[in-house]
């Protein structure tokens, strides 16, 4: 670690606001739609130990001649009772040009990119984005608010969750950060009443949504990626449209796990093409606006990649 710069989660949160990281984060599913970055593919592996499940991710991502980056996740969770025992999480950053190295902390800023992510799908393929509800009170759900509220200006965000304390706590942490009104939910179907979008973040082993649920041109974003977990049914999973963050992680997903899904429900193109969020992000989904698409999200390094680059160069004044 000798001569590395190190950026710890304070500083990085005082840097980088919520419209910064959506900044970052479009930047980057640009970049990756137009070939321009790259987004290997990543190493995970859980396994059991102790009463918990011992996760480990390895992220990479390169842009080609500036930058490349290693995010390292080590977390132990137990999905069925919602339990975070720990974790770690740091991305190391080279400078290409100088061959400077940074380590950041990535807690805040895999929140907030990931936030950014489901905000951003609204802004590619939703209709409308007046009334947002958002299914989850943790700190993913906080940050898709902070960032939906930065990206889409929405005049009401409504969170719904299986606690009161919770939906309460996450209104008492939002609502001072942000310019919507913030109303708490109970019910889980006055939250999605009226929505124009939907955003899912909630580590559930069981579907929390259902094909009934949701209206048909209503957008859904979901924050998901984990085998462990799946949030929709398979009914709604099977009846739209999905744009994939990365088709191939998503496949591994457990939403699509449950509903033995492989890759006949992502959007194509003529030729048969996968298209991604990098094509949303780039305006070659603008057919699928408004018409019910999902934009699901495993979370990508090249996210990672660009919020780590916006924090170094405003740190080295690069």
């Amino acid at each position: 670690m000798e001569g590395r710069l190190r950026i710890p989660d304070a500083e990085i949160a005082e840097i980088l606001s919520a419209e910064e990281v959506v900044e970052s984060c479009d930047r980057a599913f640009r970049l990756y739609g137009s070939g321009e970055a790259l987004n290997p593919p990543r190493k995970e592996d859980v396994r059991r130990t102790e009463g918990a499940d011992l996760f480990r991710l390895e992220m990479p991502a390169e842009w080609p001649g500036r930058y490349r980056a290693r995010k390292v996740i080590v977390e132990r969770s137990d999905v069925a009772s919602g339990r975070l025992a720990g974790r770690t999480a740091v991305i190391e950053l080279d400078d290409v040009a100088t061959g400077r190295r940074a380590e950041l902390d990535a807690e805040y800023l895999t929140n907030m990119r990931t936030g950014a992510a489901g905000a951003l799908g609204v802004r590619y393929l939703a209709a409308n984005a007046e009334v947002l509800a958002i299914v989850g009170t943790g700190r993913i759900a906080r940050a898709l608010a902070l960032c939906a509220d930065a990206a889409l200006v929405p005049r009401e965000i409504r969170a719904t969750s299986r606690s009161a304390a919770n939906v309460a706590a996450f209104a008492a942490h939002v609502q001072p950060r942000v310019n919507a009104r913030v109303r708490s939910m109970n019910a889980i179907g006055d939250c999605l009443a009226g929505a124009d979008a939907v955003l899912t973040a909630v580590p559930t082993p069981r579907p929390i949504l259902g094909r009934r649920d949701v209206g048909d041109a209503v957008h859904l974003s979901v924050i998901a990626g984990d085998p462990r977990t799946a949030q929709l049914d398979p009914g709604l999973l099977s009846g739209r449209e999905v744009v994939a963050d990365h088709p191939e992680q998503v496949l591994k997903s457990g939403d699509f796990l449950l509903a033995g899904l492989g890759g006949e429900r992502l959007v194509r193109g003529g030729e048969g093409r996968v298209l991604t969020i990098g094509d949303a992000a780039l305006g070659r989904l603008e057919d699928r606006r408004g018409q019910g698409a999902i934009a699901y999200f495993t979370g990508m390094a090249i996210q990672d990649l660009m919020a780590a680059v916006q924090v170094y160069e405003r740190v080295t004044g690069r």
